[in-house]
């Protein structure tokens, strides 16, 4: 290391969470408190672990425009939707990756209850759970209206119920063309669909000079 990389690496510390010396902290009907707000990171990464109870159904359908996030299930399970696809179940154990602008939400309709801690990257959004817990203040339930207006200040876009229906019916209509394509590609006859072909790399036009033992252009 350098000088100047030594000099940086003493203003460091190892960050470590211990569940025991963080109380939980409540958004109405659900509780969460922060495993790393970014101040360690430079809001490269934030963390926080939240507890679902039995049946509760979640955020509303919404896609991030700014951080992908991770989900990392500790004990019971958590269903992930996402519209126009088929829902994820979770154990403990598990991890969910939701890149940017996926519409998803995530629910727990079980009879337990459901821990996990959830990655942000990068991590300004940690300050979203912050804002909801000052808009939701002593009220003991997270309402569609208030979660949508928490959401709105986070380059986070909630979904319209038309929105979600028109992504379910395209989905519908997709899948419908991908079953239409394996009949006509020889199953209405009994046989194996066809593979379609994968285009050559047209890298005379590219400018490239091959293709490298891994298969990428050079």
């Amino acid at each position: 290391m350098d000088s100047a990389r030594k000099a940086y690496a003493k203003t460091l510390t190892i960050n470590h969470y211990s569940p025991e010396k963080v109380p939980w902290r409540r958004l109405g009907q659900y509780l969460y408190r922060i495993v790393e707000d970014g101040t360690n990171t430079q809001m490269r990464l934030a963390a926080i672990e939240s507890l679902l109870p039995p049946r509760t159904m979640g955020p509303v359908f919404h896609f991030h425009e700014m951080h992908d996030e991770g989900f990392l299930i500790k004990s019971g399970t958590v269903r992930f939707h996402s519209p126009g696809r088929p829902d994820v179940d979770a154990k403990a154990g598990d991890m969910v990756v939701i890149p940017i602008r996926l519409p998803h939400r995530f629910s727990n309709p079980f009879d337990e209850e459901a821990v996990f801690v959830n990655t942000i990257t990068p991590g300004f959004f940690v300050r979203y759970f912050e804002h909801l817990e000052e808009l939701i203040g002593e009220g003991i339930e997270l309402t569609p209206e208030v979660n949508k207006a928490a959401l709105l200040r986070f380059a986070t876009l909630p979904l319209d119920h038309a929105t979600i229906e028109q992504l379910e019916a395209e989905s519908r209509e997709s899948f419908q063309e991908t079953q239409n394509g394996k009949l006509t590609n020889g199953e209405a006859n009994g046989g194996a669909p066809k593979t379609p072909a994968i285009p050559e790399l047209d890298l005379a036009n590219k400018g490239g000079k091959g293709v490298s033992e891994y298969g990428v252009p050079v």
